[in-house]
């Protein structure tokens, strides 16, 4: 009995598996580069979660989190500035929880590290009704200062790492589209072909 050699140039078999191979292969290579694309660079308004630990202070081990939102692209290469930040849960920062003014034009956030520089400033009003100051300063090496002064004038520091993640997981809609489309492409031209050698 003859069987003919499967991997021999010219045979139909080897042009029917190493099409769809190809298709495969270039529709991963699509996905790669739109994949890089929808993640590859900031944008004004995208918003990222800062978590935060307390590592020196009254409240050592405590954790928070922050939502902040990018402003503009800053003056400074590489930097945007900040349209908002806004902690979502109380704790070393209780300041800044529900503050009475904030300042940002001193922050800004670094688009290589995603990490924060300079220094976040304003006002509160405690549970007592008396208001105090606060000034929050971030580094880009993900360390925080947070110092609080009371009407009295004294104030009270402590410290802490943090890390800055992108709020949303995963790729937006009109990215995941572009993702589908050279999949969906290549798995219909393999498809077609098959039906057409049974036909």
């Amino acid at each position: 009995m003859n069987f003919a050699n499967p991997y021999r140039p010219g045979n139909p078999l080897l042009k029917s598996v190493r099409r769809p191979a190809l298709v495969a292969s270039a529709a991963a290579a699509l996905m790669t580069l739109f994949g890089a694309q929808a993640f590859g660079a900031d944008t004004t308004g995208e918003t990222f979660v800062f978590g935060w630990t307390e590592t020196s202070g009254k409240n050592v081990g405590l954790t928070g989190m922050v939502d902040l939102t990018l402003g503009p692209a800053s003056t400074e290469s590489g930097f945007f500035d900040l349209s908002s930040f806004d902690v979502t849960e109380a704790g070393g920062f209780c300041g800044i929880c529900t503050p009475k003014s904030e300042n940002l034009g001193s922050a800004l956030f670094d688009a290589t590290t995603n990490g924060l520089v300079g220094d976040i400033t304003g006002s509160y009003v405690n549970s007592t009704g008396k208001t105090h100051t606060f000034t929050l300063t971030l580094t880009d090496a993900g360390m925080w200062t947070y110092a609080d002064t009371g009407p009295g004038g004294s104030t009270q520091t402590s410290m802490g790492t943090y890390k800055t993640s992108a709020a949303v997981s995963g790729v937006d809609e009109p990215a995941t589209i572009l993702l589908l489309i050279p999949a969906a492409a290549g798995l219909g031209i393999a498809l077609r072909r098959r039906l057409t050698k049974t036909t």
